[in-house]
């Protein structure tokens, strides 16, 4: 299998979400901030789990409000919730990701073990894909076959913050083990840090404020 096509530079990673399915940056770290402030939300006192379910709730919460009015829809289906583009045949999950998220010399994992919802996923995005040597049956009980599922992948940890919008082709053990192509949103490089300020919006929940800047 070829490497991942990685999107780093600004300009590229813009052009090919837009080119995905119309997507932008913008829109996209609106949910990592809310993931963010979800992690930034918990004590001690939270069970061991509360981060990492905490910041995977509200940024699948907050990308449905974000993407939802543009003609997104809402699907969970399986109990496998992601946010749709029917037209463009693409759908997003979130995905809570390990310290390689956002850099483009490794490739990043979950941090907990995706179930067979993830595997078939995976299986679609592989005959979506122009790769000749794949099995042309579709996997038993696979859902919404034709839809490619991207992973908006996150990694909070202190004060560190990173992301991508990403393709998997494999999952292995219940952990992604190969990327068709990767988008960065905020790199590793320590150059950059993800500012929030979350306050009330109007109908439609809380609204994020979000910058990227370089420190």
């Amino acid at each position: 299998m070829p490497d991942a096509a990685v999107f780093l530079r600004t300009e590229d990673a813009d052009d090919r979400l837009w080119r995905l399915a119309r997507l932008s940056r913008a829109d996209l770290l609106q949910a990592v901030a809310a993931a963010v402030v979800a992690v930034g939300g918990c004590t001690a006192n939270d069970p061991p789990t509360a981060r990492g379910y905490d910041a995977w709730r509200m940024a699948v919460r907050r990308l449905r409000e974000v993407l939802m009015p543009q003609g997104w829809e809402r699907d969970d289906t399986g109990n496998f919730s992601t946010v749709m583009n029917r037209l463009a045949g693409v759908r997003i999950a979130v995905v809570n990701t390990d310290g390689n998220t956002g850099n483009p010399h490794a490739y990043p994992t979950n941090r907990s073990r995706k179930g067979a919802l993830a595997d078939r996923a995976s299986e679609i995005n592989q005959r979506i894909l122009p790769f000749p040597e794949w099995d042309e049956t579709e996997p038993e009980g696979a859902s919404l076959p034709g839809i490619a599922t991207w992973y908006l992948c996150v990694y909070v940890e202190g004060e560190r913050v990173r992301a991508e919008l990403s393709l998997p082709t494999k999952v292995q053990g219940g952990f992604f083990a190969d990327w068709q192509e990767r988008i960065i949103l905020v790199g590793s490089n320590g150059d950059w840090s993800i500012a929030d300020a979350p306050h009330l919006g109007d109908d439609d929940g809380p609204v994020f404020e979000v910058a990227v800047t370089r420190k």
